[in-house]
């Protein structure tokens, strides 16, 4: 049993540590997981806003080089012509007056295939020349607000930078950007006002605005190239691939972030193709190798004191067995020595110093068999033989054999014996808890100079209180007082031999006979208290 209790607690020692780190280390391998996986789609959202941002640059440059160069023009149509074939940039450029009426291309003169073209293209512009106004981002204040503290990524409209804005000539009223559809391709116009309030727009070729960005997009990788192993797509309004560089090869996997270009090109977005986060090898399995090792140096300690505590309990055994034996065999030369003492006591004449030496060898032999019987008793179960008795003429019998060592000591005895009338018991039980409690007080009490013994029995009870008036018991040693082999390591012990058997033995014959031996809190001293049922006697008759 002793063994199995073993196993129990050190398999709790093992376990209870395993299960806790696991918890706590699968909490900070999650978090981790979390915090690199946030990184990992931060470092994605980083590298869209980059492409956004190399496209907003475009138009601002082309913005603020278009808002320079338009109040330089003659706005007639030769002037308007000659700039349309000369520029590759400029698809057709047209005026609208302050009235929304179409001053150009003019409406008086035959018109080229590409002017017819534009005004077919436009026809909705002609009806409604607010359409330009109505296709520009009207931020809130509180966007505007976050636009100037945040990144780009944070701004849900995508405005014209104010920078540029700012180096506009100062003549421009209103400008923006217009972009709409036609024929399945993406066309963008960008107009201002002057101050005579005229609308001058400029329509960019598709194929050139294309161009340009992708002259400004970084180089397209080479699929051998895995330190690029991403992929990052434009797209137009359609989903249509405009530009796509990077190692990876999408094949059928799913973007892992998608973002909407800035304004004025909000219809396109761009696409971020890779491998999705998921962690390493090494941090999979650390968790398990970090568990692994933990274990195995847990178990490797509880292995050790397993088998030096079953290593101390053989010894321990060997060495009671050795004394039980050895006991075994004092007990007989005992006997006879207290036999021949006695037969010895009744020969001898009244000669005073005799009868006190051989007083001496009785009470010795008499010690020395009360210690043999803890030994014996403590090393086997004890074995009950119960029978009625009368019981305070028991405890005179245990007293009588202390009486002179307490008067060597001056020890006073204090009786209060009230338990007249018989116990159904075991008288050899009872008189050995006495005579450990006696010993006790005489090995640790003597300073105390008193001793009191009262006994008493109800109805239900025999009671027996031994009370010393010596340095008593610290609070924090009274429940370890009755742990075999324990001695205080004090002032009280100090001196003093004993085995520390003798509580251990007086609780354990009570708690056999039915009852209890309990340390009672006095004032002064010590004070043991022996109750025994008395319905142990009605069940055996």
């Amino acid at each position: 049993m002793p063994q199995r209790k073993l196993l129990i607690i050190l398999s709790l020692i093992v376990l209870l540590p395993l299960i806790f780190l696991s918890w706590q280390s699968w909490k900070i391998s999650r978090d981790n997981h979390q915090v690199n996986k946030a990184r990992f789609e931060q470092l994605i959202s980083a590298r869209l806003d980059k492409v956004d941002a190399l496209v907003q640059a475009y138009f601002d440059e082309t913005q603020l080089t278009l808002s320079l160069l338009i109040p330089q023009w003659k706005l007639e149509t030769n002037g308007i012509r000659e700039i349309t074939n000369s520029n590759g940039t400029i698809r057709q450029i047209f005026v609208i007056d302050k009235n929304n009426k179409r001053l150009l291309p003019a409406n008086n003169i035959p018109l080229t295939r590409n002017e017819s073209a534009l005004v077919q293209r436009l026809t909705a512009i002609w009806h409604d020349p607010k359409i330009l106004l109505s296709n520009q981002p009207e931020p809130s204040a509180e966007e505007q607000t976050q636009a100037k503290t945040k990144s780009r990524s944070m701004s849900s409209q995508r405005m014209v930078s104010k920078s540029m804005t700012k180096n506009l000539p100062n003549n421009v009223l209103q400008h923006g950007w217009y972009l709409w559809h036609w024929e399945g391709g993406a066309n963008l116009i960008y107009w201002q006002q002057n101050n005579q309030q005229q609308i001058i727009g400029v329509e960019l070729e598709p194929v050139s605005i294309k161009s340009d960005l992708i002259s400004r997009l970084p180089d397209t990788t080479s699929d051998h190239d895995s330190t690029n192993n991403f992929r990052l797509r434009v797209l137009d309004t359609a989903g249509k691939i405009i530009y796509q560089w990077g190692a990876f090869n999408p094949a059928k996997n799913q973007s892992l972030q998608q973002h909407s270009l800035s304004y004025p090109l909000s219809s396109w977005s761009v696409e971020y193709y890779g491998e999705a986060y998921s962690p390493t090898v090494l941090s999979r399995y650390n968790l398990l190798l970090t568990l692994a090792g933990f274990a195995l140096l847990i178990s490797a300690l509880a292995w050790f004191l397993y088998r030096e505590q079953i290593r101390e309990m053989r010894l321990a055994t060997q060495r009671v067995q050795f004394v039980s034996q050895v006991s075994h065999e004092l007990k007989t030369p005992l006997t006879n020595i207290r036999m021949y003492s006695e037969m010895l006591e009744d020969q001898l004449d009244d000669n005073p110093q005799q009868q006190r030496y051989l007083q001496v060898i009785t009470d010795e032999s008499q010690r020395l068999s009360r210690l043999i019987s803890n030994v014996l008793n403590f090393s086997r179960k004890p074995r009950l033989h119960q029978h009625e008795f009368e019981v305070n003429p028991l405890i005179q019998q245990s007293i009588s054999h202390f009486k002179p060592s307490f008067a060597t000591k001056s020890i006073a005895l204090n009786l209060d014996l009230k338990a007249t009338g018989s116990l159904f018991s075991d008288p050899d039980a009872l008189e050995q808890i006495i005579n450990n409690l006696l010993s006790n007080v005489e090995k640790y009490a003597a300073d105390g100079q008193q001793v009191d013994i009262s006994s008493t029995i109800d109805q239900q009870h025999f009671t027996l209180q031994i009370r010393d008036y010596g340095k008593g018991i610290a609070h924090r040693e009274r429940k370890r007082i009755f742990q075999p082999f324990y001695r205080i390591n004090n002032q009280l012990t100090e001196g003093v031999s004993g085995t520390g058997i003798g509580l251990a033995i007086a609780k354990q014959q009570a708690e056999l006979l039915g009852g209890s031996l309990t340390l009672i809190s006095v004032d002064k001293g010590a004070c043991f208290q022996l109750k025994l049922p008395l319905q142990q006697r009605s069940k055996k008759q």
